[in-house]
């Protein structure tokens, strides 16, 4: 008998795909209705990710897809007035957080299709799921570019892994910009002593709404994250924007010191940038990995800087993350 199992399960009254590993007393849960979240991820008793109270709550209140499980993201974080320009052409995306600003596009929201699942002591448990902008007809009149997001999430000897591609399918370029937004499950107020170690490399100066006021500079806090930084007393809704070394190991740990376990977390060179964010309505920690810093076509510095860049005509971005628990 097999250590992994996938499966489709009724839960809440929504469909979910559950992933388990035996071995590691592992499971993930993904419900594809919503934005293909990936909602909870428990690992050797440990609740990594911050679930939500409830997946009705994740169907009526608009808002609250941003905020629990692993959303998906694109554009990820704000467009200032919805609006920007690439290529000579004008994008007014629909505004969506008042009183102005269209914020983490609309893949974390709709309906995901899951292409298919399975399990094996070779390939652990894994779900595969897609979103394809043109069975949108209402997201193609304001982005009319046949873009194709397909996401595996592997769960494997207690290592849960997303292996993702975007594809342009259509005949033009288009901008491109994607992150995820894990909320990581940290017991603040607790008296935990908590540890936040980044492999940084500069810090952007940013707004408490991440939009960016300068350049990045390596920063008091930047060098701290790679030691080590306490972030207990880190402010609520506070956020921080970090561009990641690109040599060497690019995981991230959070470590809660009194509990004798670390939360880690990997991403690669995709993602050259990493938002920090504390949320004031869950007790949770997000690393979020973004392949440009926010608002980045609006901004006037260098595409190489700030990752604004599109995706050609038949062109495939790949990447892969990965999380765990290490104790």
């Amino acid at each position: 008998m097999s250590t992994y199992w996938a499966g489709p399960l009724l839960k809440e009254g929504f469909s979910i795909i559950r992933l388990t590993d035996e071995e590691s007393r592992s499971s993930a849960e993904l419900i594809p209705a919503i934005g293909n979240n990936l909602y909870r991820f428990t690992c050797d008793g440990v609740e990594v990710l911050m679930p939500p109270a409830s997946l009705s709550s994740l169907w009526h209140e608009p808002n609250e897809v941003f905020k629990y499980g692993t959303p998906l993201l694109s554009p990820p974080n704000r467009v200032l007035n919805g609006r920007f320009l690439f290529k000579g052409r004008e994008y007014k995306l629909p505004l969506n957080e008042p009183p102005d600003h269209h914020l983490h596009g609309e893949i974390c929201s709709k309906a995901w299709k899951v292409v298919g699942y399975g399990a094996s002591e070779e390939e652990g448990a894994w779900v595969t799921s897609q979103f394809r902008y043109a069975d949108h007809p209402e997201i193609m009149a304001y982005f009319p570019h046949m873009l194709v997001f397909t996401m595996t999430y592997r769960l494997k000897a207690g290592r849960l892994y997303l292996e993702g591609g975007i594809e342009n399918k259509g005949v033009e370029e288009a901008p491109f910009a994607f992150g995820l937004h894990p909320y990581f499950a940290v017991p603040f107020g607790d008296g935990e002593e908590i540890s936040l170690c980044v492999p940084a490399a500069a810090e952007w100066p940013v707004t408490n709404q991440a939009f960016v006021i300068g350049t990045p500079e390596e920063s008091a806090f930047s060098r701290k994250l790679r030691q080590g930084a306490s972030i207990e007393n880190y402010p609520l809704l506070g956020c921080s924007l970090i561009t990641m070394s690109q040599d060497g190991d690019r995981t991230c740990r959070i470590e809660m010191k009194n509990r004798n376990y670390t939360i880690a977390y990997r991403f690669d060179q995709t993602f050259p940038n990493v938002v920090l964010f504390r949320p004031d309505w869950a007790s949770a920690y997000s690393l979020e990995p973004y392949t440009y810093v926010t608002d980045a076509f609006n901004l006037p510095y260098e595409h190489e800087l700030t990752g604004a860049r599109g995706i050609r005509a038949g062109e495939q971005v790949r990447f892969t993350t990965g999380m765990w628990i290490e104790k």
